[in-house]
């Protein structure tokens, strides 16, 4: 009979140091695949709200739906109602386009764990209501179509984070929006996500969806439709 020689030490050692060195390269790369597939699964959210976004307006003479803005509590006639601001809640069901969607869980991207608990991961673009004292009940009424020059370049929804600042800038922490609106005025703004590894998911107008900085929203100009403006173009 043969004797069998066990592993030694050195040898158990060796072994597990090589697979340490496999798991920290790999499990990198798996995080960024996870949320590769939930940037996508998002996208596809913001996808359908656009088309629906769409369909109201063929409904309501080319005219966008609303957004209630922070502090108006049980804001309805929005493309959401906020049921209960700071700490907010959002009933999506009672909004504007939810009859062309009829599906809650497309209002929350996967990746947003505060949204989860508040119904809602998105924000309207402020440039495309009458942002300012201009409400019916506490709803900023949405702007027509026909003042939008350019759709394409015309951010409609967006990822917000928690905070305001400068246009761009990029706020430390990644919380989810407190009231479905993404307020611009005078080169500040609420502030965008970067929970997709440094990149949010935003909307155009013409429905096409896709993946930006918050320094690429400012550079392009997309809160204003392209156009170089401190302040919405349509106000």
């Amino acid at each position: 009979m043969r004797n069998r020689q066990a592993f030694t030490l050195i040898e158990l050692l060796v072994v597990i140091a090589i697979i340490s060195i496999l798991a920290a390269i790999l499990f990198p790369v798996f995080a960024k695949v996870r949320e590769k597939a939930r940037q996508t699964s998002c996208a596809s959210n913001m996808r359908q709200l656009s088309l629906a976004f769409i369909q109201y307006t063929e409904d309501y003479d080319e005219v966008l739906p609303g957004a209630g803005d922070l502090g108006f509590q049980a804001s309805e006639g929005g493309w959401v109602n906020i049921v209960h601001y700071a700490p907010s809640t959002f009933n999506v069901a009672g909004g504007a386009i939810y009859s062309y969607v009829k599906n809650p869980q497309i209002y929350v991207c996967p990746s947003d764990s505060i949204g989860q608990k508040t119904g809602l991961s998105y924000g309207m673009n402020s440039c495309l209501v009458h942002n300012g004292g201009t409400l019916i009940g506490a709803v900023h009424f949405g702007q027509p179509l026909a003042a939008v020059d350019s759709p394409t370049s015309m951010m409609l929804l967006g990822e917000e984070s928690s905070g305001s600042a400068p246009d761009g800038a990029v706020v430390t922490g990644d919380g989810g929006t407190d009231d479905g609106f993404i307020w611009y005025t005078n080169g500040a703004a609420d502030a965008d996500t970067i929970r997709h590894t440094g990149f949010g998911n935003i909307t155009f107008l013409d429905g096409h969806v896709k993946a930006v900085s918050p320094n690429q929203i400012a550079a392009q100009h997309l809160r204003t439709g392209g156009e170089y403006s401190l302040n919405c173009p349509y106000q």
